[in-house]
């Protein structure tokens, strides 16, 4: 037996006793434990063998020369590894007061012709953008479709070149507890790769009173609630698996009074506004088009109208715009939903509304989705309710 072989056989049960003390260290000592347990599972097997054919150093450095470092560690990178390419970041101008601002968000290329979703937030109105590339490449985008009820928008770049797209995933089998991976554009900083786990698969954020005054700014349908980290600037960037799946689209991180909070929008509700833009766009090339109504009589609330109303008591002292409702059609999906004249409509979704023309915007922007209206009634004061407009 030679001296190896017996100062290995000694030490054996201390080996093995130290491999089980791993449970007891920190979190910043696990990696190395673990490349120790590797080294120490390759002894105990080396020296639980009584036939030997090499010397049992030589055994054990090759084996420790297989071992890679990262083995079973890297799924998180693995999974934006597929996924990183497919990123961008959107820079847009935004105006605020008199000033004209730079912003910026996140998207990702679901089209190889240059479709790229982002969050409606994101392009702030604009109908214009830059889209900035994983290898810093530029080029200009149209904002050619918003979903202001989803908070989700689409916009089209042309390039000569097929692009990296996202593979999409199905948010009807996420679970809490799952992995996630979220990817974007994190104060300005691109690329920024971030993990968690899911903490919820169908979070409404209008049922919370601690949130409500957020919501307007996404929407109102159900969202993935995770801990990984979504900053500002993440916003329109993807929530990946760890098969490297589209589930979500980042949405909005609760930054005060609070930490591992954050919203995403199922990728389900991507899958259905792409689905209407392409159903749209086949419209327009068969010469067709689809248009909305709620079934309103209105007419644009003026200055002098507002001043008589406030005289009459019929108008909140602090409205001084907005659209008179004076009637509604019968059976019309306004009428069905209670809306009576002398309301006075202050915003659709997320829009103010100033002008009849405004109105009408908007409805015809959703697609024939619900929208939620926002209103001021005479002796109730402001209300909201959902209405589905129908094609007229």
């Amino acid at each position: 037996m030679s001296w190896c072989y017996r100062v290995l056989n000694r030490y054996k049960y201390h080996l093995c006793a130290s491999a089980l003390g791993i449970a007891l260290l920190d979190h910043k000592q696990q990696r190395s434990a673990l490349q120790i347990a590797n080294v120490q599972a390759n002894v105990t097997a080396i020296i639980s063998n009584d036939r030997f054919h090499l010397n049992p150093f030589q055994t054990l450095t090759a084996r420790c020369k297989d071992d890679k470092e990262s083995a079973g560690f890297e799924f998180i990178a693995d999974a934006a590894e597929k996924a990183l390419p497919a990123v961008v970041s959107i820079d847009v101008k935004q105006r605020q007061f008199v000033y004209e601002v730079q912003g910026s968000g996140s998207g990702f290329i679901v089209d190889k012709r240059g479709y790229i979703i982002t969050n409606e937030h994101v392009v702030a109105g604009n109908k214009h953008v830059t889209v900035v590339f994983s290898d810093g490449s530029k080029l200009p985008g149209a904002v050619v479709a918003v979903d202001s009820r989803t908070d989700l928008a689409l916009v089209k770049v042309e390039s000569v070149d097929n692009l990296p797209e996202v593979m999409m995933g199905d948010d009807s089998k996420l679970r809490p507890g799952q992995w996630v991976v979220a990817i974007g554009n994190s104060l300005h900083f691109p690329n920024t790769v971030t993990a968690g786990i899911v903490s919820n698969t169908a979070r409404s954020i209008t049922d919370n009173e601690m949130l409500r005054y957020q919501a307007p700014k996404v929407g109102k349908s159900k969202y993935v609630q995770t801990d990984a980290a979504i900053n500002p600037g993440s916003s329109g960037g993807p929530l990946v698996n760890l098969a490297g799946e589209v589930i979500a689209v980042n949405t909005m991180g609760i930054l005060q009074n609070a930490s591992g909070i954050a919203f995403s929008i199922p990728v389900s509700e991507v899958k259905r506004f792409l689905h209407e833009f392409s159903n749209e766009a086949k419209h327009k090339a068969s010469g067709s088009k689809v248009t909305y109504s709620l079934g309103l009589r209105i007419i644009t609330l003026t200055p002098g109208m507002a001043h008589f109303l406030h005289h009459k008591e019929k108008l909140d002292p602090s409205l001084t715009s907005g659209v008179f409702v004076f009637d509604t059609s019968r059976n019309s999906p306004a009428h069905k939903a209670g809306l009576v004249k002398g309301d006075v409509i202050i915003a659709v979704d997320n829009y103010e509304v100033h002008s009849k023309a405004d109105l009408i915007e908007s409805v015809q922007n959703c697609g024939g989705n619900p929208v939620r209206i926002t209103f001021y009634r005479p002796d109730r004061g402001f209300l909201y309710i959902d209405i589905t407009p129908g094609k007229s």
